[in-house]
């Protein structure tokens, strides 16, 4: 079996694309990584690939229009994030795993793809309420970056204790390097304003995300920024060693150069590598309100919220905000910075309570989604066989020609971003023989439980 699985963000999905090729192999198959960079030459050799894994159906549809209808290949879906606010409403939840078409009454896109892997059965409830017709494609396989492969050996700190700060600052410090002025642009976009239309009444539910509030997303996030500073400054006057985890879609730089004209002492850990590997280093992890906290709490990592240290902040949060995600409620919220100190050096935790492992287990799967990439395989193992008119050899033959094609394409696509000074991030990066390396590299040979 040929699976092609598309790496949308890197310091996101790379290790998750490590773990699934390390337990391919194991079955004796083979995994082929797909990016935005590369995404294009799938149109041509995509009747080599038993199935092909996207994270959403948009990614799909946005770069192949109605073509990919018609192609041979089973396609799966697999969330790149798929816990906290963005499955507390159904609607929400739904909407996001299915599309906004598909609630608009252009169905033909979900019709098909043979299978959606989620995470948690909160997820599939969504759809099975919304989305009836859609259940014998479910399967549920658990946090897939929770998996066994991908999650390091490292134990936690002892003395002397490093904590984690992860920030959450992306309308001001994007990683493309746009501007803040761009995200005003949702306020005339009905993508945004709306989850979907209704296609019977024409009404739309509104969308009560962050996105749609451009403005008090700014504010909220100055807000943090200059609380996460302050933080930092009171960590390194107690002795503490201090790791800075930059959220996926932020510029590291920007970062760097802050902490640096802010005179911290900060290690700023590497977003290449999982964030699990990150926070298996710590005892407790600082910031904005994030799904990392479900990372964290599966992970035995106490998380702090900062979100009620400046009470002009709350002001700005609206209703399907991180800030009001399920977990939040047994999340510790201090009020002032002091309180954070005398919390770490109390030595206080979080309560691993019933309910917060209901938490987890509905929306993660947790603890059986230690072996989540195992299901995907298996889920890809039962689709039906696409391959009876190719002989094994003609299979060969293309999927050699298919590399072949990648490293001069990659080749020519290096050069052009060369010329043009383009800059790689999370979401734009090259497919070479270093970068492919190092995601196989991400993962750790584990037995499955």
């Amino acid at each position: 079996m040929l699976i092609y699985f598309h790496i949308d963000e890197l310091n996101r999905d790379g290790v998750v694309a490590s773990g699934l090729k390390m337990e391919c192999a194991r079955r004796g198959y083979k995994v082929i990584y797909g990016g935005r960079s590369s995404t294009r030459l799938l149109y041509y050799f995509h009747g080599i690939f038993d199935a092909i894994i996207f994270p959403r159906p948009h990614l799909i549809y946005d770069a192949f229009g109605d073509s990919w209808l018609d192609w041979a290949s089973n396609f799966v879906t697999l969330a790149g994030e798929s816990v906290g606010i963005i499955v507390k409403d159904d609607r929400v939840s739904a909407k996001t795993l299915l599309e906004r078409e598909y609630f608009e009454g252009e169905r033909k896109f979900i019709d098909r793809i043979n299978a959606i892997c989620l995470w948690g059965s909160r997820q599939r409830d969504s759809l099975l309420r919304l989305a009836p017709d859609v259940a014998d494609k479910v399967h549920i396989v658990g946090h897939p970056r929770h998996d066994n492969r991908c999650l390091s050996s490292t134990v936690h700190s002892v003395r002397p204790m490093t904590i984690g700060i992860a920030t959450r600052a992306v309308a001001l410090n994007d990683y493309f390097g746009r501007s803040a002025l761009e995200p005003f642009e949702t306020l005339s976009s009905e993508k945004f304003l709306f989850e979907y239309l209704d296609p019977t009444t024409g009404e739309g539910v509104p969308c009560k995300r962050a996105g749609a509030t451009p403005a008090e997303s700014i504010c909220a996030q100055a807000i943090d920024v200059g609380n996460t500073i302050k933080i930092i400054q009171m960590l390194n006057d107690a002795g503490y060693t201090v790791s800075l985890r930059v959220h996926p879609k932020e510029d590291v730089d920007g970062w760097r150069r802050l902490i640096t004209k802010a005179n911290c002492e900060v290690i700023i850990d590497d977003p290449q590598f999982p964030i699990t590997n990150w926070l298996s280093r710590l005892e407790y992890v600082i910031g904005p309100p994030s799904t990392s906290f479900y990372d964290a709490v599966m992970l035995g990592v106490t998380p702090i919220s900062i979100c009620m240290i400046d009470s002009r902040r709350e002001y700005f949060v609206n209703e399907l905000w991180e800030d009001n995600n399920r977990l939040m409620k047994f999340i510790f919220k201090p009020t002032s910075i002091d309180q954070i100190l005398e919390y770490i050096r109390k030595g206080r935790r979080l309560d691993f309570s019933n309910d917060v492992k209901l938490i987890l287990k509905e929306e993660a799967d947790f603890p059986e989604c230690s072996n989540s990439l195992s299901r995907v395989v298996d889920v890809c193992e039962k689709l039906p066989s696409i391959h009876s008119e190719y002989s094994y050899a003609v299979r060969c033959s293309l999927l050699i020609i298919y590399i072949f094609a990648e490293f001069c394409y990659m080749s020519l696509w290096n050069g052009w971003c060369a010329i043009r000074g383009r800059r790689f991030n999370s979401a734009i990066f090259p497919l070479n023989h270093i970068k492919k390396t190092f995601i196989n590299d991400l993962t750790v040979d584990q037995p499955v439980q």
